[in-house]
């Protein structure tokens, strides 16, 4: 298979059977995320990422487009460089131990959503929005009343933010279509942002978390330097003009609380919103990451998909305009409302977003010794203690080393098989791993990670 990619085909492994899949990534719902396991097994994140447990309508659909890409079976005893480069980076029996408790949760029927349990979701988020408008509609705009829909009108973003991940992950429905249907009109219609755009982004991350060639989560080194090897790397490049970026990093962790939490939202996701959407619709392609949505499966159509999801995005502004123009003096008035909303949940966006993964082991996928699918994702994630508030305070991505893990299954489901991830790992003797931290202790520990890949970027940078 290494012969045969370094030749230029695009092959990857399966249940021990080598696919092609060099004309279906043009095609893939998912854009070229799938090139991300090029080369290699890719066996636990094609289950962790698609709904195929046996017997589902979901495998038999991916089986159809499986076999026309089958290629062949993969040939067991051999050894070469390869091949003991993959033992050593995946541990067996963790894997194995991985995937016994998938198919005793599938058994245990952990995957399947308490559609009540979303259908409260929404309809809070829904009050909120409405509670909001009634506070300013009825007892005015002076600064009591207008802090007071502000509040509640972040609470429901920040929680329609949270529903729009379960819809886009797939784990509400048992319907693919149904679950897309759903993640557009919140995404698009409750928050005013691309669901194909949310997709790609996502599952990027999801698919190698804290990969610096992959996650564009992490991928932002003209502003923070994260990672201590990328730190030290960046820093010698640079002493070396090598590399570019004019911040002094080693105060990072003080410029944070002015770049970070209260631009990325208002400021930078509406950038790469309109980036990828008028790039896309207009030159076909946007020049992100590696331009996922510019394939057949979205083009088919000319780039009217693009463009239907801009028209979805203007029913958010033409909702706001009739709800509060009339309210607050026009369009600057709830333009000004809107970008206030923006930026106060944006510090709440961050803030749980970046928790689970920021002070984690952030490197190249050359420098993870550990790669089998458990592993990439325990090291690169944290949970945080649960509990009725912080389960809805994050949206129960306090779970976030069963979400990486189980991106699918319903999040209601994760406090249940926490203690028996736990113990998997433990069993496997990798319980360090398994880290679970307070809220503000996972806070504290963005601050302090970007303050320790500061100073290593500043003694790498300033080394003789």
């Amino acid at each position: 298979v290494h012969e045969e990619v370094t030749g230029g085909r695009k092959l990857l492994v399966l249940d021990g059977n080598v696919y092609d899949v060099g004309e279906w990534v043009h095609k893939h719902p998912g854009g070229k995320v799938l090139l991300s396991y090029v080369g290699e097994d890719a066996s636990d994140a094609y289950a962790a990422l698609h709904k195929v447990s046996e017997g589902s309508a979901g495998k038999a659909s991916m089986d159809k487009y499986l076999k026309s890409l089958l290629v062949g079976s993969l040939r067991t005893g051999k050894t070469g460089p390869r091949a003991e480069e993959h033992a050593s980076t995946h541990q067996e029996g963790l894997e194995r131990d991985f995937r016994k408790l998938r198919g005793d949760l599938e058994k245990a029927g952990m995957f399947k959503p308490q559609l009540w349990f979303y259908a409260l979701m929404l309809a809070h988020i829904v009050l909120l929005e409405v509670a909001g408008w009634a506070t300013l509609r009825y007892f005015g705009t002076g600064w009591v009343p207008y802090c007071a829909a502000v509040a509640l009108l972040v609470i429901a973003q920040a929680q329609a933010g949270w529903l729009q991940h379960d819809f886009g992950h797939l784990s509400v429905f048992e319907s693919r279509a149904w679950n897309l249907r759903m993640h557009r009109f919140v995404i698009l219609h409750l928050k005013a942002a691309s669901s194909a755009w949310w997709n790609y982004r996502h599952y990027l991350h999801h698919a190698k978390p804290n990969v610096a060639e992959c996650d564009p989560d992490i991928n932002m080194p003209y502003v923070f330097m994260l990672g201590t090897n990328m730190s030290k790397r960046w820093g010698q490049k640079q002493r070396e003009g090598k590399a570019g970026g004019v911040m002094p990093y080693d105060r990072q962790h003080q410029y944070w609380w002015v770049v970070g939490p209260p631009l990325l939202l208002p400021v930078y996701f509406h950038y790469e919103n309109l980036r990828f959407l008028l790039g896309n619709a207009i030159f076909g392609r946007s020049g992100m990451w590696k331009d996922s949505y510019s394939t057949k499966h979205y083009m088919k159509h000319g780039r009217i998909f693009f463009w239907k999801e801009i028209a979805w995005m203007a029913t958010f502004f033409i909702r706001w305009h009739l709800t509060y123009a009339s309210l607050l003096g026009g369009v600057a008035g709830w333009m000004t409302l809107y970008m206030i909303v923006r930026t106060v949940e944006s510090h709440w966006f961050v803030w749980v977003t970046q928790m689970n993964h920021l002070s984690m082991d952030i490197d190249k996928y050359a420098g993870r010794t550990r790669k089998d699918w458990p592993s990439l994702q325990a090291v690169a994630t944290c949970n945080v203690e649960g509990g009725w508030f912080n389960d809805w305070f994050t949206g129960h991505l306090n779970y976030q080393i069963e979400h990486h893990l189980f991106p699918t299954m319903p999040r209601h489901n994760y406090a249940k098989v926490a203690p028996l991830v736990k113990q998997m790992f433990e069993r496997s003797g990798r319980g360090d791993d398994y880290v679970c931290k307070t809220l503000l202790g996972a806070f504290g520990d963005i601050v302090s990670s970007l303050e320790g890949y500061g100073h290593v970027w500043r003694e790498a940078y300033s080394e003789m």
